[in-house]
């Protein structure tokens, strides 16, 4: 019987076992990497998958454009009946009654000369399918910043909050430590007080310092566009070697830069596109030669088989269609003269247009440029800054250690106390802080740089 009841209790126990492993197993964090981040965001990110989809539409434009030199074949064919004086276009005689008429005719025609419409159409659709591909190129580029930062200032921030759950343990050891001293009458009650006080500041930083976490996680996830609200956990990225290695000087930064700017191609080749904008509406002002051809036939029922010899049945309708069988070919010139002066319109729209798109290259220029020296002075900065706080790091931790055993001690006060611990503190937040810092601004100089 105890055995039974020894089984049973077993049982259950594995079963609750089970059920908290499942719980715990749900409400873990999903580690989640950089890269891993990066690629979720290139899959979902609405920004970049609307430049790939305005790409895919650029070139479809392009084939439009390539098509349109094919001529344009149409096919027609009606029939209508009319009970009354009519003259019958097919007999060439007013006939009386009933009358069925049908004038089925297939025709095409194609622009032999437009003034290079055509031709510049095509051209300006292929300059903006460029501009399109390196805006795609550029999206990526833009899209990789942004979760990089928000990446790693998560990471500050969960530092900080790291640190900040460091000092109240710390305080409130000091604390129960200062009471007990208090009580056996060493220490005074306004030590204890200092103590209090500087424990509900650290605890009402700690809340900051979460909300700046959570809020740094909110924007990576909306980045990514990651449905749900998953629960990540993020990974520290490895130190990169070069935060110790010298940097190429600037000006070959910049170079490399300007040669390879997705950004600077996509503005140029859009200012290549409204050069070519304006040929085309200097092209609407010339004559457009078209060649036209036609092939068709007629029917009518006043068409008899053998009226002379006095079979008055109407032909039937293809046998009137291989007999009125007629072929045309043409040649059309037409000269545009007065529509409002909206061709003219159209050519001053153009030369603002390029005017804008000459200006908007300069401008990206200068927007590469800037960004560029400011992420490579920042790079030099977090540099310097990272290998001064890694020599300063030791000497406040030991600072630090030895400020605490002589306020044990009664030798200084605490307000001296918490500045060598702020110090400590301030040390450990600046290392990670210009690590992050290097690794953003480096990863930009390397993305403009390709």
């Amino acid at each position: 019987m105890k055995k039974c009841m020894t089984r049973a209790l077993l049982q259950k126990l594995g079963g609750l076992a089970l059920c908290l492993s499942l719980a715990t197993a749900a409400h873990a964090q999903e580690p989640l990497t950089l890269e891993k981040s990066l690629e979720l965001a290139r899959q979902h990110n609405v920004a970049l998958r609307q430049a790939r989809y305005n790409s895919s539409k650029s070139d479809i434009n392009v084939r439009r454009n390539k098509y349109g030199y094919l001529p344009s074949i149409s096919a027609n064919t009606d029939v209508s009946r009319t009970n009354g004086l009519v003259f019958d276009n097919v007999t060439g005689q007013v006939q009386r009654g009933n009358t069925t008429t049908s004038y089925p005719y297939l025709a095409g025609q194609v622009v032999l000369f437009d003034g290079f419409s055509k031709l510049h159409e095509l051209k300006k659709s292929k300059q903006q399918a460029q501009a399109s591909a390196y805006a795609e190129q550029q999206a990526g580029i833009d899209l990789e910043t942004n979760i990089t930062g928000y990446y790693l200032q998560a990471l500050v921030d969960r530092e900080n909050i790291r640190i900040s759950e460091g000092r109240i343990e710390l305080l409130e050891g000091q604390l129960s430590q200062m009471e007990k001293l208090e009580r056996a009458g060493v220490r005074a009650m306004d030590e204890v007080y200092q103590i209090k006080a500087q424990l509900a500041t650290e605890k009402l930083n700690l809340i900051t310092y979460q909300n700046n976490y959570r809020k740094a996680m909110l924007q990576l996830v909306q980045e990514m566009n990651v449905e749900g609200t998953p629960d990540y956990a993020l990974e520290m990225p490895a130190t990169p070697d070069e935060i110790r290695m010298e940097l190429p000087a600037e000006q070959e930064v910049m170079v490399n830069a300007l040669a390879y700017s997705p950004l600077v191609k996509s503005s140029a080749a859009t200012l290549d596109a409204a050069k070519t904008e304006l040929k085309v509406a200097k092209s609407n002002f010339s004559p457009t030669l078209t060649l036209e051809g036609m092939i068709g036939s007629n029917y009518s029922s006043n068409i008899f088989k053998d009226p002379e010899n006095g079979n008055l049945k109407t032909m039937p309708y293809f046998d009137q269609l291989d007999l009125n069988q007629r072929k045309v070919v043409a040649l059309s010139l037409s000269f545009p003269i007065f529509n409002g002066l909206s061709r003219h319109f159209d050519a001053q729209t153009a030369r603002l247009d390029l005017r804008n798109a000459e200006l908007d290259y300069v401008a990206s220029q200068n927007q590469l440029r800037q960004t560029v020296q400011q992420a490579y002075q920042d790079v030099l900065a977090a540099r310097e800054k990272y290998n001064t706080v890694i020599a300063n790091l030791e000497y406040t931790q030991r600072a630090f250690e030895s400020a605490r055993r002589r306020y044990e001690l009664g030798n200084i006060d605490f307000f001296a106390y918490m500045e060598s611990l702020n110090n400590m503190n301030r040390a450990q937040a600046e290392l990670l802080q210009s690590k992050c810092e290097f690794y953003l601004k480096k990863r930009i100089l390397e993305l403009y740089q390709g």
